[in-house]
């Protein structure tokens, strides 16, 4: 699963970095490489209370991290996540960030979550960066932070829940911006390797709501499969192995606009062959387009949205069409307000899947909504307690064939968490 080639090219960028750190680990700026301020770390304490059908995680078609035991509230206490990340400054204009992660319900106590150098020309109205490494494309307006942290509530987006289980890549990438009167404009790029399986959750589970993010080892299970589909796909998937040898690419451009408001606009392919594979696991041809926005209401309120929807497509091409073969297609609209001591955080979410293969074998139709509230307060410098509140209902009918269980399911979650930093 081509785990040779990533750890070469992660020991490339070690050698690196180690040879742009010692000079500067030798001079007054060695702390901006091994310093206390060139690491970040954080502990997220997480209860919750749930009900109703099991959880993708423990092999359901659950769409939360949390799920009951098929109608009974449970509730659990936990370390739900624990981060560290290296985030050395080698010069103004290079820098890097290493980031390592525990998740509790993934296959990995310990895994890698990225690990990338970075440049940046210096202040002009024109500048240039690049980097290069184990990383997130630029889509998500939810998660921020060296250790790619959901910002304003515990749970993003069923959109950019997608984005960190099965987008993932090893990449070099490009920016150029550029500043006139009271507005920017960027254009970003980048080729890619990995991400090859990109697609295997959403097209057999549907889309979910969750903040577990993929690694670069470990993996997550795939939900009951219908019979047509057991003899080719494993029970367990990892978006970021490499099997086809084929790079992808990403493009976007992103406009600040005279007003408060940006947009973006970001087109996704992983350019799968549909047909190389190993162990039961196969490249998928994984395409989409994702447009966002983001606006400041005011001093206190701001407005986020995505719209994200493509393609993804399995196996040799029949006169009936793709083995598997489904459209799909998510948005969310969220508002955020700063009140005295806090934040509010409340986002509407819509999604939908549409299975274009054989329906009558391996039905992966699926339409649903989200409602989410969360309230952040800041406890100590740092420190943060968020209490949230997660409804999604959804409609699949595979959850008839492959779960035994009715096609309409909803759930509640009630999760709060403590989130410890440095």
């Amino acid at each position: 699963m081509s785990g040779k080639r990533v750890q070469s090219a992660l020991y490339a960028l070690a050698v690196l970095a180690s040879g742009l750190a010692w000079p500067v680990s030798a001079s007054a700026q060695a702390d901006a490489v091994f310093g206390i301020d060139a690491f970040d770390g954080s502990i997220d304490l997480r209860a919750s209370a749930v009900g109703g059908e099991m959880s993708w995680l423990d092999g359901g078609f659950g769409k939360l991290r949390y799920g009951g035991g098929g109608g009974d509230t449970e509730a659990r206490g936990q370390v739900a996540s624990a981060d560290i990340a290296w985030k050395p400054q080698f010069s103004f204009a290079l820098s890097g960030l290493v980031s390592v992660t525990h998740q509790a319900g993934q296959s990995n106590d310990l895994d890698l979550s990225e690990a990338f150098l970075s440049y940046r020309s210096g202040p002009a109205p024109t500048r240039i960066s690049a980097r290069a490494g184990v990383f997130w494309p630029p889509i998500s307006e939810e998660h921020g932070g060296s250790t790619w942290q959901v910002t304003d509530s515990i749970t993003p987006s069923a959109v950019n829940s997608w984005v960190g289980e099965e987008v993932k890549v090893l990449a070099f990438e490009g920016k150029l911006e550029h500043r006139f009167a009271n507005q920017q404009l960027a254009l970003t790029a980048a080729v890619f390797d990995h991400d090859d399986t990109s697609g295997t959750l959403l097209t057999y589970r549907g889309w979910a709501l969750h903040d577990m993010k993929a690694t670069v080892w470990g993996h997550f299970p795939v939900p009951p499969l219908s019979p047509a589909i057991v003899p080719y796909q494993d029970q367990i998937t990892n978006s970021f192995w490499e099997f086809d040898r084929r790079p992808g690419y990403y493009a976007r451009i992103d406009w600040q606009t005279p007003l408060p408001v940006r947009v973006n606009l970001l087109r996704y392919d992983n350019r799968g062959d549909r047909l190389s594979g190993h162990d039961l696991q196969t490249a998928w041809r994984t395409r989409f387009w994702n447009a966002g926005a983001v606006a400041s209401l005011g001093q206190r309120t701001v407005a986020k949205a995505q719209v994200l929807w493509g393609n993804t497509q399995v196996g040799p091409e029949t006169p009936f069409g793709y083995p598997a073969d489904v459209d799909f297609a998510a948005a969310y609209l969220l508002l955020s307000r700063d009140l005295a001591g806090g934040k509010l955080t409340a986002r509407g979410d819509w999604f939908r899947t549409h299975d274009n293969s054989f329906v009558t074998g391996d039905n992966n139709n699926e339409h649903g909504w989200a409602g989410m509230v969360a309230y952040k307060h800041p406890l100590t410098h740092f420190a943060d307690a968020i209490v949230e509140i997660l409804h999604v209902e959804s409609t699949r009918p595979a959850r008839v064939t492959n779960g035994a269980i009715a096609a309409r399911q909803n759930q509640t979650q009630l999760q709060t968490a403590l989130r410890f930093g440095f």
